[in-house]
């Protein structure tokens, strides 16, 4: 009889870049007085910018406790399967919350395409697919769609998947990968659509027997 598989998964980045938001259990005060000095920082480097560090100048600027507490919130409605990440790096525009999953592909489950949501909605648009470039490692599609809520406002969503082999002893596991953004504010998509790549090439997975 062979040995289930186990996935191990890792979110191998850093501060000031992004911010791996921890569920309710593991929030400790001093993670929470970290994460809005942190927040603070970034805020008063946001108001000193000059000239081209301008990348947006408009709208209300960020308020540390409110946008931790967002992001907490955000956080807890996740399901077990799913992390939260926030990015950090686009000034006056952040905290940008991206949703991370990783799971064992099944033999009859959706395919990449359906995975990274190219395929069904009512986008306003054809959703544009790209594919992950080989530093990622792995194989899987970026794609990046517009459709309009009930409200008729137009959201974006850019999500990409990688598909990884791994072989043990007893068998050969694919796991996929998905980082997932969704924004209204789509002067953002741009600027911030590439770091998502960057995101996702640091999810480490291991699968070991």
């Amino acid at each position: 009889m062979s040995a289930t598989p186990v996935l191990t998964s890792r979110i191998d980045v850093e501060v000031p870049q992004w911010l791996v938001v921890p569920g309710t259990a593991d929030v400790t005060p001093a993670w929470r007085t970290g994460a809005l000095e942190l927040f603070a920082a970034i805020a008063q480097v946001d108001r000193d910018a000059e000239g081209d560090q301008r990348v947006f100048d408009g709208g209300p600027e960020v308020d540390p406790e409110a946008a931790l507490d967002t992001l907490l919130e955000f956080r807890a409605a996740l399901d077990g399967a799913e992390r939260l990440v926030a990015g950090l790096g686009v000034p006056n525009r952040w905290p940008l919350p991206v949703v991370v999953s990783v799971g064992m592909a099944e033999s009859d489950g959706p395919g990449l395409l359906e995975l990274a949501g190219a395929e069904g909605g009512l986008p306003v648009e054809r959703p544009a697919v790209d594919e992950l470039p080989d530093h990622v490692g792995g194989e899987g599609p970026v794609v990046t769609r517009y459709d309009l809520d009930d409200d008729g406002a137009i959201w974006a969503t850019v999500c990409a998947v990688r598909r990884e082999t791994f072989t043990t002893a007893d068998a050969t596991t694919p796991v996929d990968t998905r980082v997932l953004w969704r924004t209204r504010d789509l002067d953002v998509v741009p600027v911030f659509g590439d770091e998502l790549i960057d995101l996702l090439a640091a999810v480490k997975n291991e699968v070991s027997a």
